[in-house]
């Protein structure tokens, strides 16, 4: 699975909207692990809710194909950068 990201950071900088990610909430929404450069400091120790192909494999295979999850994904991205960026 190849997920189009463009590491624009604004998943990262919304994590309030996820509850499993409280712990790394720096307090206004924000990753206490995303970088300057908006890439993630613990990227190879993610957690598994921040890692698309691993929620894919965990939650909705077999809820849905791969192509129909990376668009779902992706029309959740377009969503965000309207209303924050």
């Amino acid at each position: 699975m190849i997920f189009p990201c463009d590491k624009c950071g604004i998943c990262c900088r919304h994590i309030d909207l996820i509850p499993q990610l409280k712990q790394f909430d720096s307090g206004n929404g924000t990753c206490i692990h995303l970088t300057e450069d908006h890439l993630c400091s613990i990227y190879a120790q993610r957690p598994d809710v921040c890692n698309v192909e691993m929620m894919y494999k965990l939650v909705f295979s077999e809820q849905m194909s791969e192509a129909e999850y990376i668009k779902k994904n992706m029309q959740g991205c377009i969503l965000l950068k309207r209303e924050y960026e």
